[in-house]
């Protein structure tokens, strides 16, 4: 039984929306197991969408394009076919979600369909190059859909997910996205760490006055300890977070993505460019 503070509490809580992409129709997936791991923690509704990929240049040849039709209406088909199995994988740990197929531009398709929802999962690849890193589908949909994006590694074991939560900060504007869009996360976690990396980057960003960080996260019902990261330059805070986050054992890992241009983490290096090239912990990003 709930007591009448805490039915209080449930009843303001606003309902939480999930968009998941499928890249693949494979529902053990990391990226799905993700999903349906964080729709039980949140209390939150499950839609899933696979796009048939259909980008514009598939009408570049004109003789190409009845194969490229037969071949997207094929996986259009074999996708409505796996709702079935969608609806008993839900039914089991006892969620509510819709199964969504259609074709398309995957980028703008998907990116599109997340306006609705409050967060985006997605499934990134560590054996398929997103090089140049932030030109890929995923950290193309991090830019577009303006939602903030679960980015979870194919390689990633996902026993579970925000129980124990790493939030790395940098006091920058996507930094502070990322962690006002996980605060129904947050509030729920049974450890949050935060470490602090706003030092590193005191000579790019503004210096804003209190209240600060230890202030917002109490007025928002967070407790977390916080501790400072005295890496050197800022393009060292990847391996940083990365190893805080093993250490630790976190499940995920909340962060801004790209507080600096895509083309200067290419030439110089960043804390996005390195986690997405070689993290295994899903995270939640925003920019």
């Amino acid at each position: 039984m709930l007591d009448a503070s805490q039915e209080q509490e449930n009843r303001a809580m606003p309902p939480i929306d999930l968009l998941l992409h499928l890249e693949h129709l494979e529902l053990d997936a990391a990226a799905p197991r993700a999903a349906m791991a964080l729709a039980s923690r949140l209390g939150a509704r499950l839609d899933a969408l696979y796009v048939a990929d259909l980008p514009a240049t598939a009408f570049s040849l004109p003789e190409a394009v009845p194969v490229q039709l037969e071949e997207t209406q094929r996986r259009v088909a074999e996708a409505q076919a796996h709702e079935g199995a969608w609806r008993q994988a839900m039914a089991s740990r006892s969620l509510q979600g819709a199964w969504r197929v259609t074709q398309g531009d995957t980028v703008q398709t998907v990116s599109l369909a997340a306006s609705g929802y409050d967060f985006l999962v997605m499934e990134r690849s560590q054996q398929r190059s997103d090089a140049p890193v932030g030109f890929g589908s995923v950290s193309r949909c991090v830019f577009a859909s303006g939602r903030p994006v679960l980015v979870v590694p194919d390689v990633a074991p996902v026993a579970g997910i925000g129980a124990d939560v790493l939030v790395a900060w940098n006091g920058s504007r996507e930094s502070a996205l990322a962690l006002a869009a996980s605060v129904p996360i947050l509030r729920q976690a049974k450890r949050v760490h935060i470490l602090d990396g706003s030092e590193m980057n005191a000579e790019m960003l503004p210096v804003l006055p209190p209240p600060g960080l230890p202030d917002w996260l109490r007025r928002h019902g967070i407790q977390a300890d916080i501790e400072i990261l005295h890496a050197g330059p800022s393009h060292a805070a990847g391996p940083a977070v990365l190893d805080m986050a093993h250490q630790r054992g976190a499940d995920l890992i909340v962060m801004g993505a790209w507080s600096r241009s895509r083309l200067a983490q290419m030439v110089l290096g960043g804390t996005t460019r390195h986690l997405f090239m070689h993290g295994d912990v899903p995270m939640l990003v925003a920019h």
